[in-house]
């Protein structure tokens, strides 16, 4: 039989993650087996395993390729005028995804009774933080002349709550139009 390359390997990695998502925005994550992913990704047991050990790397991983997904789309999309606004204006829209919304929301529940997944969440937090901090640090310096110049590293963390709560709230509320609740929340941000 002939040996993948790297980049077919990765592909099968991402595919099998993306199934693990799916399986997990649908059914749960404490509910899904690696049989149900198994079935999901329409691959072998043997395909499955020979990538990841068990759940909690798959999880690792599918959170990680996520957050890498996500930075990548944020970074694309960003104006030229990087203020606390428009970066997480295109954080909010990059997330709008109902799924990766309800995927992200299981595991932060499942994070305080399971350290893998709290390693997985607080280092994607970590990362995600450092990324808005580093966008916004130009900002911040333009604007270090008023009375109490911001601050990137407390911009960061409002701006990731406000992305975590965007993300509760998409999973919570099915009706609501993400695109009308991201201008709303910005909306809290404009304001002096």
């Amino acid at each position: 039989m002939p040996r993948l390359s790297e980049a077919s390997r990765l592909r099968r990695r991402d595919d099998i993650a993306a199934a693990a998502m799916r399986c997990f925005a649908r059914d749960g994550f404490s509910s899904t087996s690696m049989a149900d992913i198994i079935r999901e990704a329409g691959s072998s047991a043997g395909s499955v395993y020979s990538n990841f050990e068990n759940k909690s790397e798959l999880v690792r991983y599918a959170a990680s390729s996520a957050l890498r997904d996500l930075i990548a789309r944020v970074t694309a999309e960003l104006p030229s005028e990087r203020t606390p606004s428009s970066v997480l204006l295109n954080l909010l829209r990059a997330s709008a995804d109902r799924t990766h919304a309800q995927t992200l929301v299981q595991i932060w529940a499942e994070a305080p009774r399971d350290p893998v997944l709290a390693e997985v969440a607080q280092q994607s937090t970590l990362e995600l933080r450092a990324l808005v901090a580093a966008l916004l640090m130009p900002w911040c310096r333009e604007n270090a002349s008023i009375s109490a110049p911001p601050d990137p590293d407390v911009l960061a963390d409002a701006v990731l709550t406000a992305l975590q709560g965007f993300l509760v709230r998409l999973t919570i509320d099915r009706d609501i139009d993400p695109e009308v609740l991201a201008g709303r929340v910005v909306a809290v941000f404009l304001r002096p």
